[in-house]
Order: C-alpha cells, then sequence, then structure tokens
C-alpha cells in the first residue's frame, strides 16, 4: 500500500525590480496551480502566505500526493520540464523569474481536533503554523512519543483548531520533520495565550531546547484549487 506524501515547494520573486508580486501571483494561481493539477499527481493544490515579510520564501505551495514515491521518482523530473514554460513570462522559463526550493515529504500522522474528523477541506482552516524541526540525536523516538501522547492532545484545547499533518522528509537532509497545524482563524487571531501554555509544558520545553532546529512560520491561505472537500 502506497504511502502518502507531500510536495512542499517554497518560492519567491528573483528579482522584484523586474516581476511584481502582482504578477507572480497572476502566475502561480492563473497558470501553474492548473499545470500542476492537470498532470494528475495531486487533487488538490493549496497555497499560502507566510506573514513573516522578512522570510525567504514569502509563499508556500502544499501538493499532497497518494504516493510520496513519485517524489523519488523520474516522474518528478518530467513535471518540472512540462511546466517550466510560462506564458505569463512571454513564453519563457519559469527558473529565471521565480526561485523554487522543493521539499519532499512522506506522511507520518494526521491528528484531528476535537469534532473535526468528519469536516472536510472546504472547512479547512484558513492558517497553518508550519512547524520544521530536527529533535537532539538519538532522540526520534521520544520526539514522536512528544508529539502523540502530550503536544498535540493540548493543542486540540487552543481557540481554532483543526488539525495536525506531520511529515518526515524523504532525502533525510535536516530539519527532517514537519509540522503542520491548521487553525479556523486569521493569523493575528491564532491564540497565542495557548499556545504559550502548550509550549511551556517541561516535556516540551526539552524537547524544544534539544533540537537542533526549530524552524516556525505562521501561513495564511491564499489559493486553493482542485477537489477542496480534500484534506492534506
Amino acid at each position: 500500500m502506497p504511502t502518502p506524501g507531500l510536495m512542499f515547494v517554497g518560492s519567491r520573486v528573483l528579482d522584484p525590480s523586474k516581476t511584481s508580486d502582482a504578477t507572480s501571483n497572476a502566475f502561480y494561481d492563473k497558470e501553474h496551480l492548473p499545470d500542476v493539477l492537470d498532470h494528475g499527481i495531486t487533487k488538490v493544490a493549496l497555497r499560502y502566505k507566510n506573514t513573516n515579510a522578512e522570510s525567504p520564501m514569502p509563499y508556500v505551495a502544499l501538493y499532497p500526493l497518494e504516493d510520496a514515491s513519485f517524489l523519488q521518482s523520474p516522474d518528478l523530473g518530467k513535471l518540472v520540464e512540462d511546466t517550466k514554460m510560462s506564458k505569463t513570462f512571454n513564453n519563457t522559463d519559469i527558473y529565471e523569474h521565480i526561485h523554487f526550493e522543493l521539499r519532499g515529504y512522506e506522511k507520518i500522522q494526521t491528528f484531528e481536533g476535537y469534532g473535526q474528523a468528519d469536516k472536510s477541506g472546504k472547512e479547512r482552516g484558513q492558517t497553518i503554523v508550519c512547524v520544521a524541526m530536527e529533535p537532539a540525536e538519538g532522540q526520534d523516538h521520544e520526539f514522536d512519543e512528544w508529539y502523540r501522547k502530550q503536544h498535540l492532545d493540548m493543542l486540540a484545547m487552543c481557540r481554532g483548531y483543526r488539525r495536525t499533518t506531520r511529515y518526515k522528509k524523504l532525502d533525510g537532509q535536516k530539519p527532517r520533520y514537519l509540522a503542520l497545524h491548521e487553525y479556523a482563524c486569521k493569523p493575528d487571531e491564532l491564540p497565542g495565550d495557548q499556545i504559550k501554555q502548550v509550549v511551556a509544558t517541561e516535556w516540551s520545553q526539552k524537547i524544544i531546547k534539544e533540537s537542533l532546529v526549530f524552524d516556525r512560520d505562521v501561513l495564511e491561505l491564499v489559493q486553493a484549487q482542485g477537489d477542496t472537500s480534500l484534506n492534506l
């Protein structure tokens, strides 16, 4: 049975003096997302804007995959080749205008918030707290136990929490672990007071402080295409 995966693609304009944010968004939303969907590798394409204006990756596109092995197959190269020429950019190579950072993951856990299991993607949270982590050396098991036995149960008590989807990088590069925490609110409405309490537990502080990498971004949904009833 195939293991579900995620194609995670960060992007930024290479030269803002030549390519505006509006042009980049038009390319992505009107051309690129439909192209990826037309190739049949995913049934839903989601695009987010990073709330951190200083982020090197101001936009993120998420493509859930039924089979993570696609990300290590020649079919990925074919997708890149088939979608690299852009009408938005006068039939030139998109890599001359936009920098992409592709990360491939396999899914390791889906955790639904209380009363959320029967809700479709059409009711998805508008905000994702995206956390990439690398646990301390030799602590993968405790890291996973922390998520499964404490952290997610506590997050589920926060206002607006929908679900968490967890992934592990296929190429083994650090940080290997990714957690996407969905909330049904705008970024500035996140329950920051409650989240602070969740990460203040003794176990949470141990895991976070000992982690080799802890990167946190807050992403706001700006585009959803394809079968939007599907969740990550």
